[in-house]
């Protein structure tokens, strides 16, 4: 019930503003255009410049009912019926193109290169190809853009004479068009764009026009002002924020809906530094795509990028190093794009970091003073190299901001820990690119002291103290203490192993720590002991024997 009282609430609100536009864009015959008298002004003269010619004067003067032709009140209102006045042909002027973009001036007419700065007239076509797009502007400061895979024709440009009222009528066969249109200054002003399925008209706004290749579709996205659809012998009215479809030529214009929400870009970075450019817009409910348009300035013309994309993730937008506009806005189910949303973004992705190569991401490193490479890079005249605790790089504790070769030894001696790495490429025509990702490893601690053994006739316990919880440990016992020669190794899910007595004599035993993802740290101090020598019961009364003939 609540949605079905704001239907009847915005309709019983549009009945009213609906009679005024139609009013508004209806043929100018029935209309006057309001000029106010200045001095100097008299009927002839002011024929003479707004009418076709003199012979008006009389019926200028009949239909305002003035008395003496020669002198008119200045600051009084004139009615000047639009329907006399003189209209002549005006161009439309393309401000910048972007991609490959041709054009025909008349029917039939072969195709030329379209290129900023060309004056269209009356009859001229414009044709866009993948990823490009044109925008016109006309002679009262509207601008059209014709986006990509569209054809546009200009079916009637004029201009009543001095008064700043201007007719523009365009034809949009296939694609889709985006309008900023400038307020009205008369009653015989026009801003119309029709389609195979529907006529668009308006005084005075901001919207978008589509048509589908076969021609039989048509949608009309209004921003601001309002917009007049008309089709099939009905005229619906299109507030701002709202849009409506065409299902078929000669079918009515559907009930306008509620355009979908702006998407929120408050987590696009102010800062890029990879191409191709790619992140992920927050879903908007009911959305089936987006739409993601990328220029260099904020009229968003030319576009430098404008693609739809079937799920939020955006992909693949390549862009030279600069300042960039992004707008994004989400597509429904019937095709209808919704509200835009901005964000200014900054690309600096060049030149393109090194390549990593050692240590590798998550490596274990062994040596206190680790040894850091990277690819070179053709266009570098230096490296810059930074090593901190944190991955970004708050405590940085080596920062080489000049170095000639793509490879370090740390003059550092690294405690244990986790490390992060990143270097930069610095070319002499390019300066200083990103740094590339950060490279995180560690040297780990390592591995625990043992405590003293415990020898039983039997076996031989050795303990230590526990690491982490889910580490495990590697044990190894050799009889020298480069453990070349090792007698035993055992692995232990417990701080403690077990093994068979050895015979006596001198051995070393050492430990390490595995981490619960396999990682292996280095050995542990090593630890000497002695396991006593296992003499027969006849060599105990030797030491007796020998005592007693001494004696003697």
């Amino acid at each position: 019930m609540p949605m079905l009282r704001e239907r009847r609430g915005l309709h019983a609100g549009l009945v009213p503003a609906l009679v005024l536009l139609v009013a508004a864009i209806a043929p100018a015959q029935a209309q006057d255009w309001i000029y106010s008298v200045r001095p100097g002004d008299n009927l002839w003269n002011l024929s003479e410049k707004y009418l076709p010619h003199t012979g008006y004067t009389r019926r200028l003067q009949a239909h305002n009912q003035i008395e003496d032709p020669y002198h008119i009140p200045p600051g009084s209102s004139l009615r000047i019926p639009v329907a006399w006045m003189r209209a002549t042909p005006t161009d439309a002027t393309v401000i910048n193109v972007h991609g490959e973009i041709s054009f025909t001036t008349t029917d039939g007419a072969q195709p030329q290169s379209l290129a900023a700065g060309t004056s269209l007239s009356t009859g001229a076509r414009i044709f866009t190809g993948a990823d490009s797009n044109a925008t016109v502007e006309f002679h009262d400061g509207s601008r059209l853009v014709v986006q990509s895979d569209s054809e546009l024709r200009l079916d009637e440009l004029r201009a009543y004479a001095d008064s700043g009222m201007l007719i523009s009528r365009t034809r949009l066969q296939q694609g889709r068009s985006e309008s900023r249109v400038q307020p009205a200054r008369g009653p015989g002003s026009r801003f119309e764009i029709r389609t195979p399925a529907a006529v668009t008209a308006v005084r005075g706004t901001d919207y978008r026009v589509s048509a589908d290749d076969a021609g039989q579709s048509s949608r009309a996205e209004v921003l601001g002002g309002k917009v007049a659809v008309s089709s099939g012998h009905r005229t619906r009215l299109v507030p701002a924020g709202f849009g409506t479809v065409v299902a078929a030529a000669g079918k009515p214009p559907l009930p306008p809906v509620r355009l979908l929400p702006a998407p929120d870009l408050g987590a696009l970075p102010p800062l890029l530094e990879r191409v191709p450019i790619d992140f992920a817009l927050p879903p908007v409910a009911g959305a089936s795509g987006y739409r993601v348009q990328v220029a260099a300035n904020a009229e968003l013309s030319p576009l430098l990028f404008d693609r739809t994309f079937p799920s939020p993730l955006i992909r693949g937008i390549e862009l030279p190093d600069g300042e960039y506009l992004l707008r994004a806005r989400a597509v429904d189910e019937r095709g209808l794009e919704g509200l835009n949303a901005q964000r200014r973004f900054t690309l600096n992705a060049r030149p393109e970091p090194p390549f990593p190569i050692q240590p590798a991401a998550d490596a274990g490193v062994l040596e206190q003073q680790p040894v850091f490479a990277w690819s070179s890079q053709a266009s570098a005249s230096a490296y810059h190299f930074q090593l901190a605790r944190d991955a970004a790089f708050g405590t940085v504790l080596l920062d080489r901001p000049d170095l000639p070769d793509n490879g370090l030894t740390s003059p550092l001696v690294l405690a244990p820990g986790t490390y992060y790495w990143r270097v930069a490429t610095l070319s002499a025509t390019e300066g200083k690119g990103p740094f590339s990702d950060p490279q995180p490893f560690r040297r780990p601690p390592p591995g625990p002291a043992l405590e003293a053994p415990e020898v039983s006739e039997q076996a031989l316990n050795v303990r230590w103290r526990a690491g982490q919880p889910g580490q495990s440990y590697a044990f190894q016992l050799a009889r020298d203490e480069q453990f070349t020669e090792v007698l035993a190794q055992a692995s232990s899910g417990e701080p403690r192993v077990t093994l068979e007595r050895p015979k006596g004599g001198r051995y070393y035993m050492h430990v390490r720590t595995i981490d619960v993802d396999g990682y292996m740290g280095p050995y542990g101090p090593v630890q000497r002991i002695d396991i006593p020598y296992d003499f027969p019961g006849w060599l105990l009364a030797v030491p007796v024997v020998l005592a007693a003939v001494l004696c003697f």
